[in-house]
């Protein structure tokens, strides 16, 4: 990221430095985010603590997403990918059978014995044998997408077993 020499002006001798960081925001909007450092060597480190604050702020964000927040952010995505019947059956697959109990839970903090919980439940209701493979295949392909945009390192669902 660019370090900026400002004109003239001194403090205790040293040079004055614009530091500039440009990032995306969570929103995906640009940002830049601009300090001033006396001396090259402030101006150098400020800039690393400054990439490195906005790094660990991003990972702290993009981890904590809910199960709702991913479904939504992956339904903004299928619904150019897919016919309109299938974006609906989706819908409706997580409103009856996935939001009840994982609606609220945190991706990073999905457990095995959280999603035992919910395929206990699912095995509960009488549905027919291909219909809770849907259901079970659907929250697998939302959590596989999160795998892909790193926002989890691997899939929990697969420590629980398919119908």
């Amino acid at each position: 990221m660019p370090i900026y020499k400002v004109g003239t002006v001194k403090k205790d001798g040293l040079q004055k430095y614009h530091v500039r960081i440009n990032y995306v925001a969570d929103d995906g909007s640009k940002k830049q985010l601009t300090r001033v450092a006396f001396g090259l060597d402030k101006a150098k480190d400020l800039e690393r603590r400054l990439e490195h604050e906005l790094k660990t702020n991003k990972e702290m964000t993009t981890r904590k997403i809910t199960i709702r927040q991913l479904y939504d952010e992956y339904i903004a995505v299928k619904k150019y990918e897919v016919r309109e019947t299938t974006l609906n059956i989706t819908q409706g697959t997580f409103k009856n059978h996935i939001f009840p109990i994982l609606e609220n839970a945190k991706i990073d903090n999905l457990s095995a014995k959280l999603l035992q919980e919910w395929k206990i439940s699912i095995e509960e209701k009488s549905l027919d044998l291909n219909t809770k493979k849907s259901i079970f295949a659907k929250l697998q392909t939302i959590l596989n997408y999160a795998v892909r945009l790193e926002y989890i390192p691997k899939n929990p669902l697969h420590k629980v077993r398919e119908f």
